[in-house]
């Protein structure tokens, strides 16, 4: 209990100590002097009391004793304050936590949304919900229809006698990280999930907590909305900031074969973190990077099935779209991280974009993923960890699958140019690998050893004989070619996971 409240209870304490003293000297200098008109009684003096301290004042009952008079004097001096006391507390229900608090009261049962800090991203992220009761913490906007703004913070909020009634989700929003990673870490014991906006990832990350940031929900958005062709693409990448690094990442985990990737800019950082990547050969990903300038490069611009524009500075983004289209031939097919503008291009990756219910809390993709690893962990002759006991490196891995089973549909149904799954065209893609000979199997076995190698090459992992997960070392980082045949079958299981989709639920 902080110090401020302690004293705040010692001075109430004072003060009913006083009342029911002056009550009892009341009463005793009544009863000494001898008057039977006179207060004798604790309900005579309760009553004369409350009625002279609020000035009300009926005069059925006064003392008769000098003493009394002068403790009636003291009620009597005692009344303003009393009665200004009264209007400060109605006051202070009106505009402070009392009525906030029995609205809350009222929707206890209901899903609590909340919000901390108010700012822009969480009140675009608010906007997009339908449902449940939107609650902003410590901001001194006032109450609307559509949401509640309160000035306690969300420990005091989760605290209160009737927050555990009801599912409570908590967004902590706050673009300083270590601020938000704060906040999720006192709010561990509490029954609420939390989404905290957050930097990569942490081995010991409880279930009920999800780290989103801007740059992963605008690539993942941007390869859901824009899937890589089936057949293959050459895609030109400029811009070397964090939107840039993450977008590439995507980009090469969900990237069909045949797939190339020409990045401009200053890339030596993102080479120093992922040289496992890097010296992946090009058969396995094709990967081109190109140091300053993108001028002299003029052929490449021309080629290009895509051209993606996506430094960090939107203007610059913008800027240099006019420029391309003003001197560069091009197959126009510009994709820029900006604002939509009046150029025509595809615009994405903007704050009013990216804060959506789907990609801050991921629940289909999390919802897949957990549905790959049950059915792995059922099929597997050894022992394997439940979802709540894997390391966030491998759930992190579980999450790849699943966003690469969009890929896995479009692979087996190019004719369909699907943009999103389906029950329907899981199934279909099911049965299209069902149908295939283990000769056409083959090429599809070869995607996913390499979507799974690349995924691990992301995160620096080498081959050895024996597995290490804590030295990043495993036997199957090695060519396809390489694996025994028994290693090449086991990745049929990423094809016919498909058929296990039956049902929107399941996405």
């Amino acid at each position: 209990m902080s110090r401020i409240k302690k004293k705040r209870i010692a001075l109430i304490v004072g003060a009913i100590a006083a009342y029911f003293l002056l009550i009892f000297l009341l009463i005793s200098a009544e009863t000494a002097y001898g008057s039977k008109d006179g207060i004798l009684t604790f309900p005579d003096a309760l009553w004369y009391s409350l009625v002279t301290l609020t000035t009300v004042g009926y005069g059925d009952l006064f003392p008769q004793s000098p003493g009394g008079r002068m403790i009636g004097a003291v009620f009597l001096l005692l009344s303003t304050g009393v009665l200004a006391l009264l209007f400060g507390l109605a006051y202070s229900m009106l505009t402070g936590r009392f009525f906030p608090h029995l609205r809350l009261w009222f929707h206890r049962h209901d899903k609590w949304i909340i919000f901390y800090p108010d700012n822009e991203a969480s009140r675009v992220l608010a906007s997009r919900f339908t449902d449940g009761c939107i609650i902003f913490c410590n901001t001194e906007r006032k109450d609307d229809l559509a949401a509640m703004f309160l000035r306690d913070d969300p420990q005091t909020l989760l605290n209160l006698p009737f927050a555990a009634q009801g599912k409570r989700l908590l967004f902590a929003m706050s673009e300083n990280v270590e601020k938000n990673e704060q906040l999720a870490q006192s709010l561990l014991s509490r029954p609420v999930h939390i989404y905290c906006r957050g930097e990569g990832l942490n081995e010991s990350l409880p279930d009920n907590v999800v780290r989103f940031n801007q740059y992963d929900c605008a690539a993942r958005l941007y390869w859901q909305l824009k899937p890589l062709s089936p057949a293959g693409e050459q895609v030109l990448l400029l811009g070397n900031g964090r939107f840039a690094q993450t977008l590439l990442n995507h980009g090469i985990l969900t990237a069909p074969p045949s797939c190339s990737f020409e990045v401009f800019g200053d890339w030596q950082m993102w080479k120093a973190l992922h040289e496992g990547l890097c010296r992946l050969p090009s058969s396995i990903l094709d990967l081109h990077f190109h140091p300053g300038s993108w001028s002299g490069y003029r052929p490449l611009f021309e080629s290009a099935d895509r051209i993606i524009l996506c430094s960090d500075d939107e203007k610059q983004n913008r800027e240099l779209l006019r420029l391309l289209r003003q001197y560069y031939v091009t197959k126009d097919e510009f994709h820029v991280r900006a604002s939509p503008g009046f150029q025509k291009a595809f615009y994405f990756g903007t704050p009013d974009m990216l804060f959506t219910p789907e990609l801050v809390m991921r629940q289909r993709q999390h919802s897949l993923a957990r549905a790959l690893h049950e059915m792995y962990r059922s099929s597997a002759d050894y022992p394997v960890p439940a979802w709540e006991e894997l390391s966030d490196f491998l759930k992190h891995s579980n999450l790849a699958a699943a966003d690469h089973l969009l890929t896995k549909v479009r692979l087996l149904l190019p004719e369909e140019n699907v943009l999103a799954l389906t029950p329907a065209n899981c199934k279909k893609a099911a049965e299209r690998f069902a149908a295939l000979s283990d000769e056409e199997r083959e090429r599809l076995r070869a995607i996913e050893h390499y979507r799974w190698l690349t995924f691990h090459a992301l995160y620096n992992w080498q081959y050895a004989q024996i597995r290490n997960n804590a030295a990043r070392q495993h036997p199957l980082m090695v060519p396809y070619e390489q694996l025994s045949p028994e290693d090449r079958r086991k990745d049929d299981s990423a094809w016919l996971q498909l058929s296990t989709i039956t049902s929107e639920e399941d996405l």
